[in-house]
């Protein structure tokens, strides 16, 4: 049985936009976006000035020789120096620093202050917290379209444990084990054993059951956001400008979306009358927008209540328990 709602009966998934990239750009990088990438920050070091870059155009090229490129926009303030430097970092975040890849994106001028680093052997700055540094000496610029295309050579590499940082569809995410994934034979022992007691695989268990559960639920309330007429950034613009209005900067911190997809997101709700852009520069929703965002909640009770439906209500309320302890942390 197959649980999406994003599926026709004859298999194919709706269409929701076609068209040539030089008609709508906007549309272009949604497609784009479906492809999910890594997030790094390139930095370099000019003399005593740092530079420093969030980017997800990151890859690999070759492992003998060793190199790697990513690209960087023509009119990217930062370009000269990355041009002038000899070497540069990549520095692959983890899962927790998307404040860090917010504060790089935005090109924020205290980025450095308000993150921790060292100087990596090259010269480059490293990132604290990191899960993957690669030093690099720049070998070639490559003509991109609108964007230089830099290789280099790796010459030292370290790897961190942790998770990455992901981006898709204009959203920082997490990578987890796919739902339909096997388990482990040493996890399925631990759990299919009576009586075996609670260890690390138990815990890996419920944490499988949490991500399957969460894509099981997102897929379903699909077929709710279209019907409505939202998109999974517009419910969390919505929810956030509920407290109350906002910069742009508060707004991209409360809702965990990149900067380009969260631009194309308020440019659309302008557009359809739910959001006000002011000239102080807060963002705000319109009466149209609040009754907007009180339907999508009224669903989203209505979502909740029809999926707990038939679940002791003790079992719940300790459910409820234990999720608000972990987001505690």
């Amino acid at each position: 049985m197959n649980d999406s709602p994003a599926l026709t009966a004859s298999g194919a998934r709706p269409l929701l936009e076609s068209g040539r990239p030089l008609d709508d750009s906007r549309a272009f990088r949604r497609c784009l976006g479906h492809y999910p990438t890594g997030v790094a920050v390139v930095t370099a070091r000019e003399g005593a000035t740092n530079v420093g870059m969030a980017v997800n155009s990151f890859a690999a090229v070759s492992l003998d020789p060793p190199l790697i490129l990513w690209s960087i926009r023509k009119a990217s303030a930062s370009l000269p120096a990355f041009l002038r430097a000899t070497h540069f970092a990549v520095n692959i975040l983890a899962a927790e620093q998307a404040e860090t890849s917010r504060l790089f994106g935005a090109g924020h001028p205290d980025r450095f202050e308000l993150t921790p680093w060292h100087l990596g052997e090259s010269g480059s700055p490293l990132l604290d917290g990191a899960i993957g540094h690669l030093e690099c000496c720049k070998t070639v610029a490559y003509e991109g379209g609108d964007h230089l295309i830099l290789l280099g050579h790796v010459e030292r590499f370290a790897r961190y444990e942790g998770e990455p940082l992901v981006f898709a569809q204009g959203q920082y995410a997490v990578s987890q084990a796919h739902p339909q994934v096997p388990s482990a034979p040493a996890e399925r022992r631990s759990t299919d054993t009576e009586g075996a007691s609670a260890g690390p695989d138990a815990n890996v268990t419920f944490l499988k059951l949490l991500s399957q559960a969460q894509h099981r639920l997102s897929a379903l309330f699909d077929a709710h956001r279209q019907e409505l007429g939202v998109t999974a950034a517009s419910t969390r613009v919505f929810s956030q400008l509920r407290e109350g209005p906002c910069d742009f900067e508060a707004l991209e911190r409360g809702t965990f979306i990149g900067r380009e997809a969260l631009e194309d997101t308020l440019v659309d709700l302008v557009s359809a009358g739910h959001v006000l852009r002011h000239a102080d520069g807060q963002i705000s929703l319109t009466d149209g927008g609040h009754q907007k965002q009180a339907a999508v909640a009224t669903r989203i009770a209505r979502f909740t209540e029809e999926q707990l439906r038939g679940i002791d209500p003790a079992n719940i309320k300790a459910a409820e328990q234990v999720l608000k302890t972990l987001l505690r942390g």
